[in-house]
């Protein structure tokens, strides 16, 4: 058992601890830090309408506003290229696409195109690669902003545009920030801890990675150092370069992935029930060998993984299992899963949306039956990402030294039928404390997102507030996802 403890207490509060690395953890014994995948629910969305005749599925996200719940997804057509595309739930799993009548597509209004870009090129015709972000600190008149990579390849007008809204209906055109082009769902959102705006971003590096940007004005041209000659032309020198070193790394490939393998989507949430705690779900990209020995140019396979950070700087990933498997054979998942940023919650449920695709990645377009795509929804547990997992036998852990306020402890866990958990208190030293021992503790048993620890039928630990104090799980077949210590 060791001690990986500082002697400085984490300052915890009130605020709800999640257990998604080891900084609650100083000593151990059979413990387990496990990632845990979300259920399938299958497909919300299809591609059944004209504008959606090519694909629906990429750069999506999904925002929670006004009671209701609002899914931005892209929609390429034959006529027209692309589009952002709005549809709406009242609870998550059955989406509708509302009648918002601003573009023309067919001769009628009757659709739900929200933006649509007049500028077609000839890479990317229409709105080209876009994510729609609620933004607390914005105007009332630029409550919504959406990251546009558009203008490809032109070096003029090519780049990251910041559009903006009232509604995430009446869109307005907003100014380039990054005249460099980082293509795919890049995003950005006000962070809470930094008090900022963060955007991440696609670099290459030499292959897809994901930079990080932090702004006080997300509209103003976002700060790099330019790389003068050493900028990097995948394109073409006669075409936009992509971003580059210019940019700090949140998140790539290391040498522990299988070689050719990147990144795409970054799909960064700072996750908003806990203190601390970014969540990234990138794609994983397993490169197919090319031409002649493969049979078509980038091409390849993609999941959809998970990586952790507690400030958002630097995302690690605490497994190289996928988050999100590809699906069988013949499902819609197959070969091809794009996560869609954001998560919505339900209850005691948070639900994820990724873009499935039974094609691979460099299927030529010929090949394909189309339309392809959809959106499909996964389920995962209010804070059920990381857990800590006490063996069949029995395990224990011990937290480094917490300064809390509050009433009571509650933890977020699951022992089922067969597991118990019992808790401790303990000084800062790791002496039990009187009457808060584990013995003291009683059996928790079960599976709940807040269950309240008792010793000996009693709540109260109002008396250790503001000292430094140490928890202590004795468990057996348990997983502990969080903790928090209320006012209540």
């Amino acid at each position: 058992m060791s001690d990986t403890s500082k002697s400085t207490p984490i300052l915890v509060g009130s605020a709800k601890q999640l257990f998604i690395d080891a900084r609650f953890i100083a000593r151990s014994r059979e413990v387990t830090l496990r990632m845990n995948p979300p259920a399938k629910l299958g497909a919300v969305l299809r591609p059944e309408r004209p504008w959606e005749d090519k694909s629906i599925g990429f750069c999506a996200s999904v925002i929670e506003h006004d009671g209701s719940f609002k899914l931005f997804y892209r929609a390429d057509s034959h006529e027209k290229g692309a589009s952002v595309c709005l549809a709406t739930s009242g609870d998550g799993l059955h989406w509708g696409r509302p009648r918002v009548g601003l573009y023309e597509f067919g001769g009628s209004l009757d659709n739900n195109i929200v933006f649509r870009d007049t500028d077609n090129s000839e890479a990317y015709r229409g709105v080209g690669e876009t994510v729609v972000f609620l933004d607390p600190h914005g105007t009332p008149e630029q409550r919504f902003k959406m990251i546009a990579s558009k203008g490809w390849p032109d070096p003029k007008t090519a780049g990251l545009y910041c559009h903006t809204s009232p509604d995430g209906v009446h869109w307005t055109p907003g100014p380039r920030v990054l005249d460099i082009c980082p293509d795919t769902a890049n995003q950005a959102a006000w962070d809470r801890q930094r008090g900022k705006y963060v955007a991440y971003i696609r670099i290459w590096n030499p292959l897809r990675q994901v930079g990080r940007v932090e702004v006080d004005d997300l509209l103003a041209p976002w700060p790099y150092t330019p790389l003068g000659d050493k900028a990097y032309f995948i394109w073409g020198r006669d075409k936009i370069a992509v971003s580059s070193t210019e940019f700090p790394v949140a998140f790539g490939y290391d040498a522990a992935d299988p070689v050719p393998s990147d990144h795409y989507n970054p799909a960064v949430v700072e996750y908003p029930y806990a203190a601390n705690a970014y969540f990234s779900f990138p794609s994983p990209y397993l490169h197919f060998p090319e031409p002649p020995v493969g049979r078509f140019g980038n091409d390849g396979l993609l999941d959809i993984q998970m990586a952790v950070s507690r400030d958002g700087v630097t995302f690690q990933r605490l497994e190289r299992a996928p988050y999100i498997p590809l699906g069988l054979e013949g499902e819609p998942d197959a070969l091809s899963n794009y996560m869609a940023v954001g998560m919505l919650r339900v209850g005691d449920y948070l639900y994820q949306y990724y873009g499935a695709y039974d094609v691979t990645h460099g299927l030529p377009e010929a090949q394909q039956k189309l339309p392809i795509g959809c959106l499909a929804a996964v389920q995962q547990r209010l804070d059920g990402f990381v857990s800590a997992d006490a063996a069949w036998a029995g395990g224990e852990l011990v937290t480094p030294p917490l300064v809390f306020t509050g009433k009571r402890l509650v933890l977020n866990l699951n022992a089922s039928a067969m597991g118990a958990c019992q808790v401790g208190l303990q000084d800062a030293a790791g002496s039990d404390l009187p009457g808060f021992t584990v013995d003291d503790g009683d059996i928790l048993r079960g599976n709940s997102v807040a269950k309240t620890v008792t010793w000996k039928g009693s709540s109260d630990v109002s008396a250790l507030a503001g000292k430094p104090v140490r928890l202590r799980f004795v468990m057996r077949a348990t997983k502990l996802f969080a903790f928090q210590f209320t006012g209540e």
